[in-house]
């Protein structure tokens, strides 16, 4: 069982516990991200992704995940329900090894009450006591201003877009590439 890392109490008095995933959160990460998934007009990914997963894949990047030590997943937990979870992967060749890129979820229902802030401060404060990450990159659809906006409070700065970085039903929007250096 994995140990608490953090633990926050929300506006409304729910108290948020942070922790490294584990194998066992496997089916509970694959429920988790479908429902993330269905309102969820800024992801990049879509609930037809996530249903060619199997608990087995999601057991597999556990795995992964906790046998490389600059990658992490952290997920975000109230009354034992994940509600959120936050991933981190280096780059894989030696001369872009000192940075990586970031993926964050939150179920619907706990937007907007601190969550998102709880995993990124736990993500940032991993990579300041990793010797090998000095920058912590992301890249968000210029329409999510709640995101960047949050992105903005912890330090995050804007280095560029991908111009019509995304499409959907023939509609297009930038994506912002951001980076805190750690």
């Amino acid at each position: 069982m994995s140990k608490t890392i953090f633990t926050y109490e929300t506006e409304q008095g729910k108290t948020v516990k942070i922790r490294e995933a584990a194998e066992f959160d496997a089916e509970s990460i694959l429920v988790n991200a479908a429902d993330v998934l269905e309102d969820a007009p800024y992801m990049i990914s879509t609930v037809e992704d996530v249903k060619e997963l199997t608990i087995a894949d999601v057991q597999q990047m556990i795995e992964m995940y906790s046998q490389n030590p600059n990658y992490v997943q952290f997920i975000a937990e109230v009354d034992n329900k994940l509600v959120g979870a936050i991933d981190f992967k280096n780059g894989s060749k030696e001369k872009i090894s000192h940075q990586g890129s970031f993926g964050m979820t939150v179920l619907p229902e706990y937007r907007n009450c601190g969550v998102g802030g709880a995993l990124l401060e736990q993500l940032i404060d991993w990579a300041k006591n990793n010797n090998e990450i000095e920058k912590v990159c992301l890249e968000v659809m210029e329409g999510n201003i709640g995101a960047i906006k949050l992105y903005k409070r912890k330090g995050f700065l804007e280095e560029g877009r991908k111009i019509k970085g995304v499409k959907n039903k023939n509609e297009y929007q930038d994506l912002l590439i951001m980076a805190l250096f750690v």
